[in-house]
């Protein structure tokens, strides 16, 4: 991402996503989620946890580069539609 991208990102996580974190089906998943981790957590070793943990956060950096991904098709999306408005 370039410096402006980036920005705009940040700010959309910062100020614009707290919405979501706010949402009641949000929160009902996230818990959902600690609760299932937790559940399958119980049964594994200590060894077992960290494996769960580490694909767990595998799993979060994939999430994070898809929406990033996301949002920059998103802004240059934007920006053809712009330009056909002008047209």
């Amino acid at each position: 991402m370039d410096d402006l991208t980036l920005c705009l990102y940040e700010f959309l996580m910062e100020r614009r996503m707290g919405r979501l974190w706010k949402d009641e089906e949000y929160k009902a998943c996230n818990l959902k989620v600690k609760l299932q981790k937790e559940k399958v957590e119980s049964r594994l070793n200590e060894e077992q946890r960290k494996e769960l943990d580490l694909l767990l956060n595998h799993v979060a950096e994939r999430n994070s580069l898809e929406k990033s991904y996301l949002f920059q098709a998103v802004l240059e999306l934007i920006r053809e539609l712009n330009a056909l408005a002008r047209a």
